[in-house]
């Protein structure tokens, strides 16, 4: 069984035996009970965007609504000639896979520059198992290769981009979907959020596949704050300025701005808001997908804060709870949520249908 589904099954049998009153863990227990009832919008508007609206009640009908945005693009879909079994089907959304056995025909003779192609004005990426952070024939709830040596074809789609807050004309964004996987570091050792691997990969790999030069002018080098882990005290690294950044716990839980960013700011539940999927690609790339009912096809997200000690980091697992103790730096399998500002005025960006927090319940 894995490590998250027996978390997951632990804390129920937790909850059956009256030992906790909540299903988040205690030492993540930082906030106030419950928020006052209110409905607000949380920051600015711009044009026709505005901030999460959000109507904070109590646990269990906290409601967030986030706008959303196409910015930039990424390998997301992929292209096959015929059948697809190599991801379960709770695990995938509407598009995931492209059946064309024409166009994986032209894929296969294309011309390849560093991976990329394009066929029909269109951006294709090809990937093959060395290219991948951890590839396997049966390891469960991962990505299945029958063949770790041949290509696998992704088609480049917009990025969806939620809207956390707009504060004039600048605008912080969330994706979507996890468009990718990294481990936070590739050495077990004592590192932070200023020297890890991850925030390198971000902000060069990342950031220069994902956006156009004209898109880059537009997102802001951002001021990220690191503070330390509040329940263990854990240092987590000089503040940072950063293009592409990860969220960190005083983000996603029990602070201000984890309510005006659209999660639920109190403690007890297990915020529907805090739950994502990864994209096709981020599982052929190694992310880990939930088999747990209702939360099938959930994957989970590193934090930028460090848990219990300098070698680990924090994440938020399927069910939208954060493990504040960490896992391992070196974790391979956890899907990357990326996080940018833009300057509203200087990007083009093309509006998309919302999304609210109960989208993801199940």
């Amino acid at each position: 069984m894995d490590i998250r589904t027996k978390i997951y099954f632990h804390l129920v049998w937790l909850l059956i035996l009256g030992a906790v009153t909540t299903s988040c863990n205690k030492d993540d227990d930082e906030g106030d009970s419950d928020s006052p009832s209110e409905e607000r919008y949380t920051g600015d508007a711009y044009q026709d965007l505005n901030s999460p609206w959000v109507k904070d009640s109590d646990k269990k009908t906290h409601f967030t609504r986030w706008e959303c945005i196409l910015f930039g693009s990424y390998p997301t879909n992929e292209v096959v000639s015929s059948s697809f079994s190599a991801v379960d089907d709770y695990a995938l959304a509407s598009g995931d896979v492209i059946a064309d056995a024409t166009l994986y025909s032209r894929l296969e003779d294309a011309d390849w520059t560093d991976d990329d192609t394009e066929i029909g004005g269109k951006r294709y990426h090809r990937l093959k198992g060395s290219g991948t952070v951890t590839c396997s024939t049966d390891r469960e709830q991962h990505y299945r290769w029958t063949d770790t040596d041949a290509w696998h074809f992704f088609a480049y789609a917009p990025i969806k981009w939620r809207i956390l807050k707009i504060s004039g004309t600048k605008a912080v964004l969330l994706a979507d979907r996890m468009p990718d996987t990294c481990p936070f570091h590739d050495k077990d050792e004592d590192v932070n959020w200023s020297g890890s691997h991850l925030r390198q990969w971000l902000n060069k790999e990342f950031f220069n596949r994902a956006f156009s030069e004209t898109e880059r002018e537009a997102i802001e080098l951002t001021n990220v704050e690191n503070s330390p882990n509040a329940q263990y005290g854990t240092y987590c690294g000089p503040d940072t300025q950063d293009y592409v950044f990860i969220l960190s716990n005083n983000e996603v839980f029990a602070s201000p701005l984890a309510s005006d960013y659209g999660f639920y700011a109190g403690s007890g539940i297990d915020d529907p808001a805090r739950r994502f999927r990864s994209t096709l690609y981020a599982k052929c790339r190694g992310a880990w997908w939930s088999s747990v009912m209702n939360y099938r096809g959930n994957s989970f997200w590193f934090m930028r804060t460090n848990g219990y000690t300098p070698s680990s980091i924090t994440y938020v697992c399927d069910f939208g709870y954060l493990y504040n103790q960490g896992t391992a730096v070196t974790c391979d399998d956890a899907a990357v949520l990326p996080a940018i500002s833009i300057d509203l005025t200087k990007a083009r960006y093309q509006k998309a249908p919302s999304v609210v927090s109960t989208d993801v319940n199940d």
